[in-house]
């Protein structure tokens, strides 16, 4: 089974989290890498590991928090507009603020596109939401 993560930013900011709707706009998609994953969420369902494999962690170390009870997710897709608080997997949305994000180790040998996002992240204020939306 393949794994794959978007990270996605209330137009709000940190206000988002106490409101009813977030609407993501901006969103960004990680090239597969297990090793950045690995790192937000437990990888045994969705990954075997091998000997290999070591530096994908055995259990996430940077910890997410599940979006509030009140609050739906919305972001802009072919369809128009989405409105969900689940995953693709049916598994409740979680978010992680910028400050504990900016913590991800991403490789030397990692993508180009995952060291801008991680370039990306970085810049961003210590209390922004990054909402996690795995497919």
């Amino acid at each position: 089974m393949s794994l794959d993560l978007t990270i996605l930013f209330p137009s709000l900011g940190f206000r988002a989290i106490g409101e009813s709707e977030a609407f993501c706009y901006e969103r960004l998609r990680f090239d597969g890498d297990y090793s950045i994953f690995g790192q937000l969420v437990d990888m045994s369902d969705h990954y075997r590991r091998t000997e290999q494999d070591n530096d994908i962690p055995e259990k996430p170390t940077i910890k997410t928090i599940p979006i509030p009870p009140q609050l739906w997710v919305e972001t802009y897709g072919d369809e128009g507009i989405e409105r969900t608080r689940e995953d693709r997997y049916g598994t409740e949305l979680t978010f992680v603020y910028a400050q504990q994000l900016k913590k991800l180790s991403v490789r030397d040998d990692a993508s180009t596109k995952n060291k801008a996002i991680k370039a990306f992240i970085n810049a961003l204020p210590d209390d922004m939401p990054v909402i996690l939306y795995w497919h």
